[in-house]
């Protein structure tokens, strides 16, 4: 389907980066890499020993928390606050940096939010449990404790640790001043309008691409579930649930709106109606139906965008 025209990108969305970092809790010890390189006969050149400060599970919280995010934004975890995935997730920009429809801001921005408040409440576990696990590794490991200097536990948790979500307008050629000669600055306005171009284009085709996967992964799951040997194709709730929480997404991100991508999207909503999965698993007419209705709206964007 050819757009004969685009809506503005940096109208409809703005851009979202999330970037964290954690502590690891492993330094490299010099002393017991140079034991270890003359026993094997080598030298630090070819191996280094990373040595565990305290247990890797005592500072997994964090991580873990900053990693979920990221996932979220990726739709690939559900949100911290509402347990909403975002199915197929927000389109690239960049790297680490999401294009986020302005439809679907507050949802986003208020599950960050929770995601940032985990982290630093983790990272508050972290301080309070350090001393003891630092006192716990020296007991456990006397000899290579002695060997490397541990960081002050506030200097860990406040310089170690970070978390930071950022907003960013979406370059838009009308805004570009620069003082440079009409050649140059028509070039870069240029080059401006053909990224937005681009990215809207790319916005679209990842909408398609989600709407396919959801589609085609409710029919299969519908096809392949045996209510007499349930553990071989599972029929999950989350495949129902899914679908309903694609629908919000898939309006926010068809920033064009595109009638067909808008009509697959209700046609997939209306395949489910308001049964659940528990409805589907103990109808096999129903999930017929279902699995035919998904297979179509599946096959028909596949038809059109590919």
């Amino acid at each position: 389907i050819e757009v004969t025209k685009m809506t503005a990108l940096n109208e409809k969305a703005v851009l979202i980066s999330v970037s964290t970092k954690s502590w690891r809790a492993t330094v490299k010890n010099k002393q017991a890499t140079c034991d270890l390189a003359a026993d094997k006969n080598t030298t630090h050149n070819w191996l280094s020993v990373t040595q565990r400060i305290v247990s890797k599970d005592m500072v997994q919280g964090p991580q873990r928390i900053a990693a979920a995010s990221k996932n979220y934004l990726r739709g690939d975890s559900p949100g911290i606050l509402d347990g909403k995935f975002l199915p197929g997730g927000l389109p690239l920009w960049g790297k680490n940096v999401h294009i986020l429809p302005n439809n679907l801001s507050e949802q986003v921005l208020r599950n960050i939010g929770a995601f940032q408040d985990a982290f630093t409440e983790a990272v508050e576990d972290v301080r309070k449990a350090l001393p003891d696990a630092l006192r716990q590794a020296q007991l456990e490991n006397p000899e290579l404790a002695a060997q490397i200097a541990v960081p002050d536990v506030d200097y860990i948790c406040e310089e170690k640790y970070d978390f930071e979500w950022a907003l960013d307008v979406i370059p838009s050629s009308d805004d570009i001043r620069v003082d440079a000669s009409k050649e140059f600055v028509a070039e870069v306005k240029r080059s401006v309008e053909e990224r937005a171009n681009r990215k809207l284009k790319e916005v679209t085709d990842h909408t398609v691409k989600a709407v396919i996967k959801v589609a085609s992964h409710l029919a299969k799951s519908c096809e392949d579930y045996d209510p007499e040997n349930k553990g071989k194709s599972p029929f999950r709730d989350s495949t129902v649930n899914q679908v309903r929480e694609l629908i919000p997404v898939i309006r926010g991100l068809n920033i064009n709106g595109d009638a067909t991508i808008d009509k697959a999207a209700t046609d997939l909503l209306a395949a489910v109606g308001n049964k659940s999965a528990d409805d589907l698993r103990d109808d096999d007419d129903g999930r017929k139906n279902v699995a035919t209705k998904a297979r179509q709206v599946a096959s028909n964007l596949d038809q059109l965008f590919n």
